[in-house]
């Protein structure tokens, strides 16, 4: 049996592997496929069961002391699969400026070259069941982009943003699951939470993982090698909280672990109102056969070199009135209960999981995520045959940025512990004003070419923008080739714990706009080549 249930071992039990993989989410799972059949044997650690449990998932509360983040928002799952199960599926691309060295964004720039990430591209769209990696160039879809398209994209600032999504979003623990339960050399760990990490006397390598259930039984890991794969904000507390060798932490040498926190800032601000008989599709978002596509509206390279700006985004979202925003937040909960039972439990049990502020996630759930594929791809095409301007010709106007590295916006240790006795994490988001500045200029610039391309007007925001976050827990173990400023080598290795490896969103030096999935499975199927070719 490759699944055990960690409550079911004696205290003090003892477990070994050539591999120890801490988290079963999207790149955890994808690590163990991908190293399956290989000569190492692997052991797959997971904090939860195969659902949501309240108590397991209260380990997740933090303490947030800086940018406020959504209250009460459930943007991890600490269950088998991970917060992939809660993922509503979109996916985009890193652009080339993104990993470049900028000089106007202090800490920029990737050790690695993009064209090497790039080379793992097609294994992650495959990986993640997308149409294909030829669906991200623009240029696939110059035979259906309408005359208003083509204006808006003319030579200028604006660019297409590429979002696609699959069929539907991938769940990466329910697709290894049978896989992995046949395997003869992968063994997965359930309901053991990660506690500490123990190094040999030099310190310089990982020899043991303590893990513990919530009734307190204690689990030994031991391996040759390990690899931490549970989210931004949960790498960096067990290596923070890992300080019996060490007094700042495991692999913090530097004293970068936990700082440079990233996320993706959204905001709804302004409004767009079309020209009666418009025609924008593909910025709306048309299904395709494999999937969905929707053009966001982006700033060129040119203009970001020329106007020291970032690496923003928008897009045009159908304007809901004020009473189907009040009702949105029940719809979304009970929806996702209903249709998805990974989400609250299959229990009516709003708590943990509701929604703050509905505008700013309204985007999240629609229809294409509520019905089967063809459901919606047929409802789509006859809506849109019937009445091309369905949905009304007032737009609001989202914005998804990109937040620049600062060491000062963190993850750090509360004083508060959780039900394991860990300190919790002390959360400091900070959103410096040049993401505000982006945005505003990227607003004048929709504004204006809107209006040359007679496509329609932009009524701006009112009063500063007001940001939410989107639960993309990036940069607090950051990849640099200089051991003092960052984590992790560009292997993901950490710089001074030879046997550890980091793999996630924690890695990204920098973010660009680009929702993360895609690029984070790109560097699991990276490192877990590197791993079989280090063997």
């Amino acid at each position: 049996m490759a699944f055990i249930d960690a409550r079911n071992l004696d205290d003090g039990a003892s477990l070994s592997a050539d591999l120890c993989i801490v988290g079963a989410g999207a790149c955890g799972t994808t690590l163990a496929a991908e190293l399956e059949g290989s000569p190492l044997s692997i052991l797959l650690v997971e904090s939860g069961g195969f659902g949501p449990d309240e108590e397991t998932q209260a380990l997740d509360d933090l303490e947030s002391v800086g940018y406020p983040i959504r209250e009460k928002f459930m943007s991890r799952a600490r269950y088998y699969g991970g917060s992939c199960n809660l993922w509503a599926g979109r996916n985009m691309l890193l652009e080339p400026i993104d990993t470049a060295p900028r000089s106007w964004v202090a800490r920029s720039g990737w050790p690695i070259p993009y064209a090497e990430i790039a080379s793992y591209h097609a294994r992650a769209a495959r990986a993640l069941r997308l149409p294909s990696i030829e669906a991200f160039d623009p240029s696939t879809y110059a035979n259906r982009m309408t005359r208003d398209e083509n204006a808006l994209f003319a030579e200028g600032p604006l660019r297409p943003a590429i979002s696609l999504w699959g069929t539907k979003p991938r769940r990466f623990g329910a697709a290894h699951r049978k896989r992995l339960r046949r395997s003869a050399k992968t063994r997965v760990l359930l309901q053991a939470n990660a506690v500490r990490i123990a190094l040999d006397r030099e310190g310089r390598a990982v020899e043991s993982i303590e893990a513990r259930t919530l009734a307190g039984k204690r689990i030994e890991i031991r391996a040759r090698s390990f690899v931490l794969a549970c989210g931004g904000i949960e790498n960096a507390r067990l290596l923070l909280v890992s300080r019996d060798r060490r007094p700042d932490g495991v692999g913090n040498g530097s004293g970068a672990v936990g700082r440079f926190f990233m996320d993706h800032p959204r905001a709804v601000y302004g409004t767009v109102r079309l020209r009666k008989g418009n025609r924008i599709p593909l910025i709306r978002g048309i299904p395709l056969r494999d999937g969905k596509v929707q053009f966001g509206i982006g700033l060129s390279e040119e203009i970001q070199r020329g106007e020291g700006l970032l690496d923003h985004y928008a897009t045009l979202e159908a304007r809901y009135s004020a009473y189907v925003e009040q009702k949105y937040e029940t719809m979304v909960q009970s929806a996702k209960v209903l249709l998805r039972r990974g989400y609250a439990g299959s229990r009516w049990k709003i708590g943990r999981a509701e929604f703050g502020e509905i505008p700013g996630m309204i985007y999240l759930l629609t229809p294409k995520e509520l019905m089967p594929h063809f459901v919606y791809r047929w409802m789509t095409t006859i809506r849109r045959a019937w009445n091309p301007e369905s949905g009304g010709n007032e737009r609001v106007v989202v914005y998804f940025c990109e937040q620049p590295p600062d060491s000062e916006s963190r993850v750090a240790l509360s004083d508060e512990r959780d039900a394991l006795g860990i300190p919790r994490v002390r959360l400091h988001w900070k959103i410096p004003p040049e993401v505000s500045r982006t945005l505003l200029c990227l607003q004048d610039l929709l504004a204006e070419r809107l209006e040359t391309a007679g496509i329609g007007t932009l009524t701006p925001g009112e009063g500063e923008p007001r940001f939410s976050d989107a639960s993309h827990h990036l940069g607090t173990t950051r990849m640099s080739d200089d051991p003092r400023e960052g984590v992790v080598d560009r292997n993901c290795r950490a710089h001074d714990v030879r046997n550890l490896y980091l793999a996630g969103g924690s890695v990204f030096p920098a973010t660009g706009h680009s929702s993360p999935t895609l690029t984070m499975i790109a560097l699991a199927l990276r490192l877990a080549d590197h791993l079989r070719d280090d063997q």
